[in-house]
């Protein structure tokens, strides 16, 4: 079956469009929009209408893609702004009287197992892992086997736009927001009640995939490099960021410091000297899921 899943994200809306036989997926096409949903909702606790009005066009144009590949069905899967938002009841009625989509708000636990099962999609050598997955409001942890399927999964509320909003008001951020935010994404993360064990760590989606585009790493990319990154971007402004690396960094340049931040929480809490980089994430799971008998 050919399927069009999509992650509406804190940050970005991210769609995939798969062939999905026995278990297995074949990615036909990936398309990735930023929207910014997430705009003010740890302040306010609700979207704001700019916010949503990006999002419905930002899946308005998945849906074209959907259809100009000849998708049989489209699922929507939203994150941690759409858990968070009071008024996340006007963005469904929206999608579905615009667009005749169900917008669905995906629990945190339903977020990290879907991330799991996309993660080991794509890394088809793989055969155990803890998968975690650094998003613009959230961050997910799941632990688990191919044969045996996900054992553990937990979601945290701090992400890049989350941490970017709280403490990097000003830029570059003074030692003392930099304490403050690795402390809250330090903190957020001890609160993880399993262990890596001997698992490699992976890191889904943009965010590993951003690390190892910097760092110019296919396979693995070591926590020093991350360190490194992290420094680099503190240490400038967003525009002076972009600067760094344009292509990497385009629409993430403000919250990419904070990203890094917290990748290097996570490596750090897990106890990892590295990490392995893949673009499976939430979109695959959701995609693998719908496709199942």
């Amino acid at each position: 079956m050919r399927l069009c899943a999509i992650d509406v994200g804190t940050n970005t809306v991210m769609s995939v469009v798969a062939d999905v036989t026995d278990g297995r997926l074949v990615v036909i096409e990936e398309e990735e929009r930023f929207a910014r949903l997430g705009q003010g909702v740890d302040a306010s606790g609700r979207l704001a209408p700019e916010a949503m009005d990006r999002v419905v066009d930002r899946l308005a144009g998945a849906l074209a893609t959907a259809e100009r590949l000849g998708a049989e069905h489209v699922v929507v899967g939203a994150t941690s702004a759409s858990r968070d938002a009071s008024n996340v009841d006007v963005l469904q009625g929206r999608v579905r009287r615009e667009l005749g989509l169900v917008y669905r708000v995906l629990s945190g636990e339903e977020e990290a197992e879907a991330t799991f099962r996309g993660a080991l999609a794509l890394l088809p050598d793989l055969h155990a892992a803890l998968v975690v997955d650094i998003g613009g409001g959230s961050t997910e942890v799941a632990l688990g086997t191919r044969s045996g399927g996900l054992a553990e999964r937990q979601s945290v509320d701090v992400g890049s736009v989350r941490l970017t909003e709280r403490h990097f008001a000003v830029r570059p951020p003074s030692p003392e927001a930099i304490a403050a935010a690795l402390a809250d994404a330090s903190g957020a993360l001890s609160g993880v009640g399993f262990e890596r064990g001997a698992m490699p760590l992976v890191a889904t989606g943009s965010v590993g995939r951003l690390m190892a585009r910097l760092a110019g790493e296919d396979d693995a990319v070591s926590a020093e490099a991350v360190r490194q990154w992290r420094d680099r971007l503190l240490a400038r402004t967003p525009a002076e960021a972009l600067a760094l690396s344009p292509d990497v960094l385009a629409g993430r340049e403000d919250v990419a410091a904070a990203a890094l931040l917290l990748l290097g929480a996570a490596l750090t809490r897990f106890g990892a000297s590295s990490y392995v980089p893949t673009l499976g994430g939430v979109r695959h799971g959701l995609a693998l899921a719908a496709g199942a008998p």
